[in-house]
């Protein structure tokens, strides 16, 4: 708050007294709505203040002179250090009855969700009609601002780059007579806009209070409180950012008047705490238990109050208070709430009590108060003397928290981990300078990436850290812009209130489309949304029916699925109509004839499913879409007929309403709008498989969203990781291979003995059922991915990088299952079956998080060790490390991302299959698919049959779909009994499955029981002999009473993975104990290589070429030594190939592509070698070609090829003797 009468305010004063006021107030004023000077807010509203009171001449300023009064005069004033960076958009919406209306946020605190809170408080069904009345002058200055943001092309959110402090640079581009002109507004203009004085008068500046302001200060001003100026029939919106302060003050004064103050508060802290509860703390509801917190022993400001309990262990007493709307009115917007001594010392008695008493309960972990401020935006000044240990405290506005739940992905959660991060880092030392609030620090640590302490400071005393006060601009902006909040006109006329549909969609382009759900809607019952364009909002909705939760999920689905074709239809439609009415127009699907069955309902011999049938009322601009009780058997088969019928119906609806008809759209028209929308592609809304077995049911339903890494936890376990872990300083570098391979063994040294320490405090079924159901939840989204692969393509490969967005999905999902297997491996031996903690979710978090981090740290161990990446560590000051990783991005980064798309084309091309109608065969023997040498060597290896393995998963399976859960718990008798009792099993066959598959408790997980090696632990190896993948059964011991775990989708994959892979020879002869085994594979994979050459001699004949297989050197002339040429290719037209074939295993983590570039780097006597010897030997001496070829051979057209059954990371690197274009799979052959 600036006071007008300040002294260093005289000399300008003096200079405005000779300027025209109508002129230099409407300038000025103009300069507000320049989003650009948003910054210098201060300095501009102070000179209208000025000008308002002083100006008394007809000197018209220029903008030079403009430029002198903002840059020169108060340029050296105190004014201008006043000026913050900005804190919010520029231009932000209100929502009214009569539809959107954009205001200037200027500097003021949230000037949007306070004028919306007033004006539906006055409006509310309890409110007297004197205080309805008061909602038609608020709605005519809103309309004004409307109008301003309108004439000048400002959307809602919109911001500009603004800098405080520094020159205000106006100059022509600044349109500043054009902006003048936009803040007049002539009697014709109020009455195209639909306004009369009277309703602004409340709002114009009378001749008293403008000789008043000399004496006033910015921040509770009459020009504030009365923002338009008449002069002689125009009005001047002279502060354009002060529509709402002005309502607020203009409302609180009128209903002080009244006697109605106390009232409204009251029904303002009622609507703030509804807000609070239905809103904010969204996303506890169905996981935080409520308690009834203690009262107050003595009295305590006004509030509302909630306990909660959530995560198991962690208490949030969430308090809201109120403002004294009547100390309000007479202190001002700009002031502060400060309560009385006595009343402050009862609420902190109270906050302390409550607090007191959950860190009483046996089940306490932790807790926090959470005070958001309520009212109408000013600032509360609290100060608590005392605060009990182990209790946090944080203080947010109630607008600011609205605005963080609109964020996505368990914002709330986020922010209470944020604090308590925050807490640890100052009992540490470290301080943090911020007086902006918890909110700003919250933003301040979401913009860094969730890290803490930047790298340049220690995490202890002494270390400083200044928090802008602009920290929450990027997120405002961001949230604003993502969810999009407004009113859409509907077919009926009124106003729905409406957000951005598809915020949180995997695919970006959906996030910015103009597609909307109705919220008021959705309060109703009813599932409705509007795509907007510049004609007007067309609607499409689905009209409510009776029915279970497998129908309201049924009906979500298809409008969720047809509302993005929808958006693409109406684009189609509108232009081809137009002139059409720019009225709402509105689609209804009726789906009330639908019957939805259980089980699949067989299409019977000669059946005519039903089609949609498209009723028009133009009169009312609807158009509904009646579906016959059948419809959903369209969905049953692969080719998209359902989506083509409900869109075709859905064109002819839209088409009927833009024509002006009720039948007869020309076939042709909608025939066009079918291609232009679907084409040809797959796209599919809705995928009804039928399957015969009920597991395949079981494991396809979604009954839990994946949980993936917690970035934060992620980004916080690495602080003051280093420490402890090398006697190298902070800030320095290790730059030898031992110094950084002793480093980091430490540091896996370091972040498994924390996670030991974690899990030794845990209940062991705790965290295995959690962890189980985080795993199975990524199977199951994995499984879902590749099943809609094909219509993922179709719908979004036009304006999107669909395998890009596909390979990032399950990147997710990789970051996730690996740490979740390794906590389970750990948990079974480390965590204790009695007397441990349960888990909760930020336990569970913070462990996956240190899981992955171990993983990673592991790998760059590997890195270094393999001579992948240059041997240097840098050691930052907050404890964290960085080294090269440029290796992933070149090498690592493209070969997953080629072996991904080449996995989710196959996916999408194996659509069709998912709908083939086959009934269950009788079961198959081994002996029937798998060879006599691999039954016997599976046995010896084992000690069962693969005949006895697949009895065993099969019972398992059965068992799941017997306890209806993808996580079965059982016990070791209760499973010995169903393998023996129901599959026949012998007690042998018994104890070999469960051996076979299952992970038994063990003392300590970095101990492998005998036969065992460490390598067959690390979870950051593949192909383990110890790992869940390979036995996902989990056992408590080996008594009949211990309990065993296991997941339904692990086990599937797990099976699938021991079996398949032994049988095919993709384990290495190590992973087997016995001689037979090893045998095998060794057999099976020098067969399958050479067999795999002839696949490729085969693919060569299939093009054109001649082919000899396996030629060798000495039938060349070469020496003995070198072998021989798998495939020998040659045309008559001189082109030759000499190919080397290799059966590779896909490499999956640093290790393994490590081991395959060491094997293939061309060096002496390594598996690249002797092809390049080869090669060179023949080019050298091509004469020896001739008695093959048949002719004699040009050197320059002799070329090479190293041909992988799978992607190699070798396509990747450049250092190679043979080009990366030249080495790969079948398919890079090159063709006649």
């Amino acid at each position: 708050m600036v006071p007008l009468s300040s002294p260093e305010l005289d000399k300008i004063t003096k200079f405005l007294g000779k300027y025209d006021l109508k002129s230099t107030v409407s300038k000025l004023a103009g300069l507000l709505t320049d989003p650009s000077f948003q910054a210098n807010t201060i300095r501009i509203e102070i000179l209208v203040h000025l000008a308002v009171t002083y100006c008394r001449g007809n000197r018209k300023p220029g903008i030079s002179e403009i430029r002198n009064w903002l840059n020169r005069q108060l340029a050296n004033t105190d004014i201008t250090r006043l000026e913050d960076p900005v804190e919010d958009v520029f231009v932000t919406n209100v929502e009214t009855p009569e539809g959107n209306r954009r205001v200037f946020e200027g500097i003021w605190e949230s000037n949007d969700y306070f004028t919306q809170v007033v004006l539906e408080t006055l409006g509310s069904g309890r409110a007297p009609q004197e205080c309805h009345d008061l909602l038609a002058p608020a709605f005519a200055l809103l309309r004004l601002s409307d109008c301003i943001a309108e004439r000048l092309d400002l959307r809602r959110w919109h911001i500009e780059t603004s800098t405080p402090k520094g020159i205000v640079r106006i100059a022509p581009a600044t349109r500043l007579d054009d902006r003048a002109r936009a803040v007049t507004f002539s009697q014709d203009d109020l009455e195209s806009l639909g306004l009369n004085r009277e309703d602004l008068a409340p709002f114009t500046l009378s001749d008293e209070d403008r000789q008043a302001l000399a004496g006033e200060s910015t921040g509770h001003s009459s020009l504030e409180r009365h923002p338009l100026i008449d002069f002689d029939g125009e009005l001047v919106f002279a502060l354009p950012h002060a529509a709402s302060p002005a309502i607020r003050r203009f409302v609180l004064s009128e209903l002080r008047q009244m006697g109605y103050l106390q009232a409204f508060g009251d029904a303002l802290g009622a609507r703030q705490a509804r807000q609070l509860e239905k809103d904010g703390l969204w996303e506890l509801k169905g996981e935080a238990e409520s308690l009834v917190p203690p009262e107050p022993e003595e009295q305590v400001p006004s509030l509302h109050a909630w306990l909660l309990k959530y995560d198991i262990n962690k208490y949030l007493h969430v308090v809201l208070l109120h403002d004294r709307l009547d100390w309000l009115e007479e202190q001002g917007l700009s002031s502060f709430m400060e309560y009385p001594e006595a009343l402050r010392a009862n609420l902190e008695v109270y906050l302390n009590k409550v607090a007191d008493h959950c860190r009483a309960l046996p089940d306490f972990a932790e807790g926090m108060t959470l005070l958001v401020m309520g009212g109408l935006g000013r600032g509360f000044a609290l100060g608590f003397e005392k605060w009990p240990d182990h209790w946090r405290l944080s203080v947010i506005r109630i607008s600011d928290l609205l605005m963080l739940a609109g964020e996505l992905d368990r914002p709330i959660t986020r922010y209470l981990k944020c604090i308590k991060q925050k807490e640890w880092a100052e009992r540490e030392g470290v301080e943090f300078f911020n007086v902006n609030g918890d909110y700003n620090f919250y933003c301040f640590w979401r913009q860094l990436n969730y890290q803490l302490v930047p790298r340049d400071l220690p995490v202890s005393k002494g270390s400083m850290i200044a928090i802008g006060n602009d920290m929450v601009l990027p997120v405002r902006e961001e949230v604003r812009n993502l969810v999009d909040r407004h009113v859409i006109q509907t077919a009926a006329g009124s106003f729905s209130p409406a957000m951005r549909f598809g915020r949180d969609a995997y695919f970006k382009s959906m996030q910015g489309r103009p597609i909307y759900a109705s919220l008021g809607h959705l309060r109703a019952g009813v599932l409705a949304g509007a795509v907007e364009t510049q004609r007007g909002p067309s609607w499409l909705l689905v009209i409510p029916r009776e029915g279970d939760e497998q129908i309201r999920h049924l009906l979500y689905e298809m409008w969720s699925g047809f509302i993005g074709l929808y958006d693409r239809l109406v684009f189609e439609v509108e232009a081809l109509y137009p002139e059409a009415t720019t009225d709402a127009i509105e689609i209804r699907l009726n789906f009330v004839e639908l019957v939805v069955s259980e089980d699949y309902v067989e299409p019977q011999p000669g059946m005519v499913i039903g089609a949609p049938v498209v009723a028009v009322n133009l009169e009312l601009r609807i158009a509904e879409v009646r579906f016959p009780s059948d419809f959903l058997m369209h969905f049953q088969q692969p080719e998209n007929t359902g989506e083509r019928l409900v869109l075709r119906a859905i064109a002819n609806g839209l088409v009927s309403l833009h024509q002006g008809v009720t039948e007869g759209v020309d076939e042709t028209v909608l025939d066009g709008l079918m291609n232009r929308v679907l084409g040809d592609s797959g796209m599919r809304i809705l995928h009804l498989f039928r399957t015969y077995y009920p597991i395949e049911h079981l494991l396809s339903r979604q009954t839990q969203k994946p949980i993936f890494l917690a970035h934060e936890d992620f980004v916080f376990s690495k602080l003051r990781l280093s420490e402890g872990c090398t006697a190298a300083c902070p800030g320095t570098s290790l730059t030898t291979k031992s110094e950084c391979n002793e480093f980091l063994h430490r540091v896996v040294d370091k972040i498994w003995d924390q996670i030991r320490e974690q899990l030794r405090q845990l209940d062991r079924g705790s965290v295995i059922r959690e962890v189980l159901r985080v795993h199975e939840a990524v199977i199951q989204d994995r499984d879902h991915w590749r099943r809609t692969a094909l219509a993922v393509l179709a719908l979004y490969a036009p304006t999107e990088d669909v395998y890009a967005v596909a390979q990032e999905r399950e990147s997710d999902r990789n970051n996730v299952s690996l740490p979740a297997r390794t906590i389970l491996e750990m948990a079974i031996c480390e965590c204790p079956t009695a007397g441990g903690h349960q888990l909760s979710r930020w336990k569970l978090d913070e462990l996956l998080a240190k899981a992955a981090l171990l993983v990673e740290v592991a790998m760059d161990s590997d890195a270094v060790n393999s001579d992948l990446i240059e041997p240097r560590i840098g050691l930052h000051l907050n404890g964290e490390y960085d080294i090269d990783r440029g290796f992933h991005n070149t090498v690592i980064k493209p070969f997953l991302t080629a072996y991904f798309r080449e996995g989710f084309e196959g996916a999408a091309g194996r659509y069709t299959k998912l709908y083939r109608d086959e009934h269950p065969a009788e079961r198959t023997r081994a002996d029937e698919v798998f060879s006599a040498d691999f039954i016997r060597a599976f046995q010896v290896e084992f000690g069962l049959t693969p005949d006895e393995a697949v009895d065993g998963l099969a019972e398992l399976m059965d068992l799941a779909v017997e306890f209806q859960n993808v996580v079965v718990v059982t016990t070791l008798g209760d499973l010995k009994t169903r393998l023996s009792k129901t599959r026949g099993l012998s007690s042998e066959a018994c104890e070999a499955f469960i051996r076979t598959f299952g992970i038994f408790h063990r003392p300590a997980w970095d101990k492998p029981p005998p036969g065992f090696r460490m390598k067959d632990i690390i979870p950051w190896r593949f192909r383990r002999r110890l790992s869940s993948t390979a036995k996902p059964i989990l056992l408590f011991g080996e008594h009949d009473d211990d309990k065993v775990f296991f997941g339904a989708g692990a086990l599937r994959l797990g099976f699938g993975y021991l079996l398949e892979r032994s049988e095919r020879g993709h384990l290495p002869q190590e992973f087997f104990i016995s001689a037979e085994m090893r045998q095998y594979i060794g057999a099976v994979n020098s067969e399958r290589g050479l067999e795999f050459a002839r696949t490729v001699a085969d693919q060569l004949r299939q093009i054109g070429w001649e082919v000899r297989n396996e030629v060798q050197m000495t039938e060349l002339g070469a020496p003995a030594e070198l072998g021989d040429v798998d495939v020998l290719a040659w045309k008559p037209t001189g082109e030759i190939q000499i190919i080397e074939c290799k059966r590779l295993q896909l490499a999956r983590t640093v290790a393994e592509v490590a081991e395959i570039c060491r094997r293939f780097r061309g060096e002496a006597k390594d598996e690249l070698d002797k092809h390049i010897q080869r090669i060179n030997w023949i080019k050298g001496s091509p004469l020896g070609l001739q008695r093959v070829v048949g002719y004699s051979p040009d050197p320059d057209r002799i070329d090479d090829r190293l041909v992988t059954n799978t992607h190699v990371p070798m396509m990747y690197l450049s250092s190679l003797p043979i080009r990366p274009d030249k080495i790969g799979p079948l398919r890079d052959l090159p063709e006649e």
